[in-house]
């Protein structure tokens, strides 16, 4: 009786989670804002563990993603940012050689200036760093933007939306591959991170994933043209898988690598081209570059070098890290490519997680929306940390208060106590996530996608 009505009762309480999260809560209001979260967060936790079912993992997550459909971004600007890249694209303007400064007094699109205010004085200030797989999606949702703002932002949804449902037919396929529980989707698809950072604030890490899972089936079987492909596509998207590329060395051979980097390139380059003139790639290594000498949010093993820097030279260091960071990353790299096997699935899919996984845990920037990554490659891994951090993350809002902007350092603190603490766990004991296949956590009664 008590499972029947908290069957019911679970998803009603959930939705409504989501649904206040969608109607008007900004990132000020850090109280109602993580409270709604990590009460979803755990609510969500206990269904899937016990009342999941394919049916219900889909119905579900697809009404969490409806409820943000009507509504604006609220936690991130970065929408008007991308409807201001599709619309000077639409005008001819090659969005990577201009900063919406010097051209706001040149254009004349609808609710350009708004565009301009809301996206803040530090993207108008700076060229886009966007990909353009991304500035294609941004060129066809201005295309819709006419008099309502609401559209091109139904539009990327929808695409969203799309590419999240394929994640978790593709996923629970590849699930099979590896011989672990395909039930294991439901903790991606369900993610209150992927929904709200991906649904609502219209960030495209979702899509990124996407087109990298579709790649990830095509090399484990070691098809490496159309890997590639994908990839290429992925990379084209947001730049991150760049990371990946030496990993699959030994997994493929020399003569498949080949063919691989061949593949990734040529498609990539097909995205790249057209806008490739001038000064373009100056400008655009120039703004990357920000993320490593310049902007910071929410680091970890950052904040303590930074702290010690402020004590021996008495100033903010961070242009002299970002300066060794990308070396320190290349090492990263490397050490998982060629001191690891990578010769199985599972061995070269837990290098990309531990890889990814070094690289954040140095940067200088962490939104939360860069977790979705490690979300989607702890499913395929069985390590619960990235599900941990998944939670943690979230609660940098907190630095957003009514008051202004202002990191609590005790909060990150124990953010990332709980995160290195689960990771370190995981490293000297055994994933937790292999927990996750003992009988009761994801019920055999209601989960007709076990592989048990």
């Amino acid at each position: 009786m008590l499972a029947a009505a908290l069957r019911l009762l679970l998803p009603l309480l959930i939705l409504t989670g989501f649904f206040m999260l969608s109607d008007g809560v900004k990132r000020s209001d850090t109280v109602v804002l993580l409270s709604l979260y990590s009460g979803i967060f755990v609510l969500l936790w206990f269904w899937i563990r016990n009342f999941n079912s394919l049916a219900g993992i889909l119905l579900i997550g697809i009404l969490a993603r409806l409820c943000f459909s009507f509504h604006l971004p609220e936690l991130s600007q970065d929408f008007y940012r991308f409807l201001w890249d599709g619309h000077v694209q639409q005008l001819g303007i090659n969005p990577y050689l201009y900063t919406p400064n010097k051209l706001i007094d040149l254009v004349g699109f609808p609710d350009a200036r708004l565009l301009v205010e809301k996206m803040g004085t530090l993207s108008a200030g700076n060229f886009s760093n966007y990909p353009p797989a991304s500035q294609q999606l941004f060129k066809l949702a201005a295309l819709f933007h006419q008099d309502q703002l609401m559209d091109p932002i139904v539009l990327i949804r929808f695409i969203y939306l799309i590419a999240d449902l394929l994640i978790v037919f593709v996923g629970i396929s590849l699930l099979k591959q590896l011989k672990l529980d395909p039930a294991y989707i439901a903790l991606y698809f369900l993610n209150p991170l992927l929904i709200i950072e991906g649904i609502g604030n219209l960030h495209g890490e979702g899509l990124m994933v996407c087109f990298t899972l579709i790649s990830l089936v095509y090399l484990v079987q070691r098809r490496s043209l159309f890997g590639g492909l994908f990839m290429g596509i992925a990379i084209a998207i947001k730049l991150l898988p760049l990371l990946f590329i030496p990993l699959f060395y030994k997994y493929l051979g020399w003569k498949k690598f080949s063919l691989f980097c061949l593949s990734t390139a040529l498609c990539s380059a097909c995205f790249w081209l057209p806008y490739w003139e001038g000064s373009m790639p100056s400008r655009y290594v120039e703004t990357v570059d920000l993320w490593f000498t310049t902007f910071e949010f929410n680091g970890s093993l950052y904040n303590i070098v930074r702290a010690l820097g402020y004590q021996l030279k008495g100033y903010n260091i961070i242009r002299q890290l970002g300066e060794i960071t990308p070396f320190v990353v290349a090492g990263f790299v490397l050490v998982f490519s060629f001191l690891r096997s990578n010769r199985t699935p599972a061995s070269l899919l837990k290098s990309m997680l531990f890889l990814l996984s070094c690289y954040f845990f140095i940067a200088t920037t962490v939104h939360p929306w860069y977790i979705i990554n490690l979300v989607f490659l702890g499913i395929l891994t069985g390590y619960a940390y990235p599900l941990v951090w998944s939670l943690t993350v979230f609660w940098s809002y907190n630095a957003y208060g009514a008051e202004g902007f202002a990191e609590n350092p005790y909060l990150q603190f124990v953010a990332y106590l709980v995160v290195y603490g689960t990771f370190i766990w995981e490293l000297v004991k055994e994933p937790l996530g292999e927990h996750f296949q003992k009988p009761n956590f994801f019920s055999t009664e209601f989960s007709p996608i076990s592989s048990r």
